[in-house]
C-alpha cells in the first residue's frame, strides 16, 4: 500500500467519524481512540476538572457551584477534550488553547493542581491530579498545555494571513470536533457572577 493510499484511507476513516459526530449532534463519533488517530494524543490522564477557581466566592449565594468532577482528559493539538470517562463515545466538551496562562501549583501531599488562567489572572479551569502513580503528571500536563497554546496562537495568525493548513488529517479532525465541542463548555463562574449582579440590579429596579 502506497503512502498516498494510506493517507486516503485515513482521511476516509476521519470523514466517517466526523459524519457520525454531526449526525448524532455530538454524542458519538469522537471517542478517545478516534481522536488519538495514528499520531496519538499529546496528553491523556484522569483529573478532577473544575470550571473556574475551586472557591465558591460570591456566586455561592445564588445556590450555584462550579462545574466539578473527575474526568478523562485528552489533549490533541490546541484543544483539551474532556470525557466523562475513557470509554465515552464523545467528549462532554472541549477547551480551546490560544492565549491562556498555565499555572502549575505546588503539590500538596499526593495531589497537584494545574490552572488555566486568562492574562488578567482569572481562573478558567483547574485540573487536579492524583500523584500516587506518577508524581510528574501535573508538570507534564502543564508543559503540554504551554506547548499547545503556542500552536493555537500560531493557528490564529496563519488563519488571519490566509495560509493554507498543512496539518495531518487526524489533527484536522480533532480541530473540527474541538471547535464544535467548545460550545458545550459549562458556564464560567465569572459569567454567572456578572449575571447575578445584573439580576440583582433588575430586581432592585422592579422593587
Amino acid at each position: 500500500m502506497t503512502e498516498t493510499t494510506k493517507a486516503r484511507k485515513r482521511s476516509s476513516i476521519f470523514l466517517r467519524a466526523r459524519n457520525s459526530f454531526y449526525r448524532s449532534k455530538g454524542e458519538r463519533g469522537a471517542d478517545v481512540d478516534t481522536l488519538r488517530g495514528n499520531s496519538g494524543s499529546n496528553f491523556e490522564n484522569e483529573a478532577v476538572v473544575t470550571r473556574g477557581g475551586s472557591g465558591l466566592g460570591f456566586f455561592s449565594c445564588f445556590g450555584k457551584t462550579n462545574y466539578s468532577g473527575k474526568k478523562y482528559i485528552l489533549v490533541k493539538g490546541p484543544h483539551i477534550f474532556v470525557f466523562n470517562q475513557a470509554t465515552s463515545s464523545a467528549p462532554k466538551f472541549a477547551i480551546p488553547l490560544k492565549h491562556e496562562i498555565v499555572n502549575v501549583h505546588v503539590s500538596k501531599g499526593k495531589t497537584q493542581i494545574v490552572a488555566l488562567e486568562t492574562g488578567l489572572g482569572d481562573v478558567q479551569y483547574e485540573f487536579r491530579f492524583d500523584l500516587s502513580e506518577n508524581d510528574g503528571i501535573a508538570k507534564e500536563f502543564g508543559r503540554v498545555l504551554k506547548e499547545q497554546i503556542l500552536v493555537g496562537n500560531s493557528d490564529v495568525v496563519k488563519k488571519k494571513l490566509g495560509h493554507r493548513s498543512d496539518k495531518k488529517s487526524s489533527i484536522k479532525y480533532a480541530d473540527s470536533i474541538g471547535l464544535k465541542k467548545e460550545e458545550d463548555q459549562p458556564e464560567w463562574q465569572k459569567d454567572i457572577t456578572t449575571k447575578g449582579f445584573n439580576d440583582m440590579r433588575l430586581a432592585q429596579q422592579i422593587l
